[in-house]
């Protein structure tokens, strides 16, 4: 560690960047007065460090407040793995100063620290806050403290396990109404515990909030239950670039339309599309992202006009149980599987150097009978595995050259084509 004495005093002057990581002190105070050497500093990151607070006058090492005038106020601030910290800071602190400018807060993998602090009169300059991977906050703020996110432009929030909504109540819900003046980008990503964004009775007014992504947040039943303002707002996405997203008529209406939508097919083994034929719509826009059947073993789809295909290659690798696929009547698909693009979840994976894919590794049987604009079960730039498959029968698909691209299984396994056996040589064509 830095101390006085052991170097000039203006060798750091012009860094910009300083990152502390395995820093472990028996005080479990960060010494913020280090800081004094770095005029110019801009980008604080602490990493896998034990502090429990980020100092304040009484624990820190400073002799004098004086010294407060000669440490800097940097515009962001990284903290993760700081695996003791429950509170960020404490009233009177040094990071008041320090953070007077702060413009990026980013804090992960935090999992003790209950909630961003005591006093954050210092956020008023705050545009992106970014929460990740803390599994001791049930909320992020209070109705109160979130008054001082005047500059918030945007918020993610994103695989906090216990978090159960991101403002709560502090009682005081007649007073004042919530406003987030200039937030215009909101993302709420796998949040397992999260029932709602706010509770309370307050106005909620976010003006200029135009983009809202919403993803793998299954106990979410709406987004607020009191009066909610979004002028701007006119779709819900799953990822940035479901560039189509979700719209009810609000955002309130969205959220509760997606949880109905998906909370009754969760855990489902045997799944008929024909019982079900609202799903037929809701996969047709968006089968990666609306819906999850990864305890899926049995998928029947019938008698549906609106499917070109099925799920995207990237789906497929979610469908680990299942043990047998019917595809019977879809007058207008074409594949079964599409390969979108990018494909990082594809590459990866790759099982060797030939580009062979292993995907459905319980699939027994394959049935499609009666898909006359069906030219493939999958054509793309990769070859499929599927190491359990016992059985392929195809009937009524007058227009399908090619199963697959390459396929990889046992020679001895028969394909039935029409009324015919076939030893499937020309029924899989190699790239």
């Amino acid at each position: 560690m830095i101390s006085d004495g052991q170097y000039e005093v203006d060798l750091f002057c012009n860094i910009k960047f300083l990152r502390i990581s395995s820093y472990f002190d028996v005080s479990g105070v960060f010494p913020i007065s280090l800081l004094r050497r770095f005029y110019n500093l801009e980008s604080l990151e602490l990493g896998s460090c034990n502090f429990k607070e980020l100092a304040s006058f009484e624990s820190d090492a400073c002799e004098d407040k004086d010294m407060i005038i000669t440490i800097p106020k940097i515009k962001k601030l990284k903290l993760v793995l700081i695996k003791n910290i429950r509170h960020l800071w404490k009233q009177d602190s040094l990071l008041d100063h320090i953070c007077a400018s702060l413009k990026c807060l980013e804090v992960g993998q935090c999992h003790n620290l209950i909630n961003l602090g005591l006093d954050l009169s210092f956020f008023k300059t705050l545009t992106t806050l970014d929460v990740w991977n803390c599994n001791g906050m049930s909320e992020l703020i209070t109705s109160f403290k979130v008054q001082s996110l005047v500059c918030l432009v945007t918020m993610r929030i994103r695989e906090c396990e216990v978090m159960r909504e991101v403002v709560a109540s502090d009682g005081d819900e007649a007073s004042y109404e919530i406003v987030f003046r200039v937030l215009k980008r909101l993302e709420l990503h796998c949040l397992q515990n999260l029932t709602s964004f706010c509770s309370g009775n307050y106005t909620l007014w976010c003006p200029s909030l135009e983009q809202v992504t919403l993803s793998q947040c299954p106990r979410m039943k709406n987004f607020y239950q009191g009066e909610l303002i979004t002028p701007k707002l006119h779709k819900v996405q799953s990822t940035e670039t479901d560039f189509r997203g979700r719209w009810a008529g609000d955002l309130n209406a969205t959220v509760e339309q997606l949880y109905k939508e998906q909370v009754g097919y969760r855990g489902l083994k045997h799944l008929k599309f024909s019982k079900f034929p609202e799903l037929i719509d809701i996969w047709s826009k968006n089968p990666q992202e609306m819906l999850d059947f990864t305890t899926l073993e049995f998928l029947e789809i019938c008698d549906s006009n609106n499917l070109r295909y099925i799920f995207y290659l990237s789906t497929a690798f979610s469908l680990g149980q299942l043990r047998q696929m019917e595809i019977k009547r879809c007058g207008n698909l074409e594949q079964v599987i599409k390969e979108e693009c990018p494909i990082t979840m594809v590459e990866e994976a790759i099982t060797d150097s030939s580009k062979i894919i292993g995907i459905f590794p319980r699939l027994q049987s394959i049935i499609v009978e009666s898909c006359p604009d069906m030219t493939s079960f999958y054509m793309g730039s990769k070859g499929l595995e599927c190491p359990s498959l016992v059985e392929i029968k195809v009937t009524g698909c007058s227009n399908m050259t090619t199963f697959v691209s390459t396929f990889s299984r046992d020679e001895d396994k028969e394909a039935t084509i029409g009324d015919e056996v076939d030893n499937v040589a020309t029924f899989f064509s190699d790239k």
